[in-house]
């Protein structure tokens, strides 16, 4: 029973809870469902290590700072006292292209997107809105 209780623990903040999402931005649609407005799933399975997650939200947390180090709130992003190059639009987008830090240097998380360029700049926006 005690080890059921932590696969909860640990399952749980992994799982992605069906909401509304008509009351929704299509960038908030994405971060918290993983899917545009239209229902396309943006993990590229094929080509990620990491299977089971299937949104941002799990990682990030509903306001995009779950964990100090990986905070995706974009007032974070581009602050130069927290990166050495501090993200701008075209950084973020090539970071969700290529998987590549703003300085750069390869990032390795593990989940890669597909995502159009309109689903990106509607992400980003949902981002700066944090």
């Amino acid at each position: 029973m005690k080890t059921f209780k932590i696969c909860l623990l640990y399952l749980l903040p992994l799982m992605s809870f069906s909401t509304n999402s008509a009351d929704k931005s299509n960038g908030e649609t994405i971060y918290t469902t993983g899917k545009n407005l239209q229902g396309e799933k943006m993990l590229d399975k094929s080509a990620s290590r990491i299977k089971i997650v299937h949104n941002c939200k799990t990682c990030h947390g509903v306001k995009g700072d779950r964990m100090d180090d990986v905070s995706i709130k974009f007032s974070d992003l581009s602050d130069p006292s927290k990166h050495r190059i501090p993200y701008n639009d075209s950084l973020f987008f090539r970071f969700l292209d290529e998987d590549l830090f703003s300085d750069g240097t390869k990032a390795n998380i593990g989940v890669i997107w597909k995502i159009s360029d309109s689903d990106k700049k509607d992400l980003l926006e949902y981002l700066k809105s944090l």
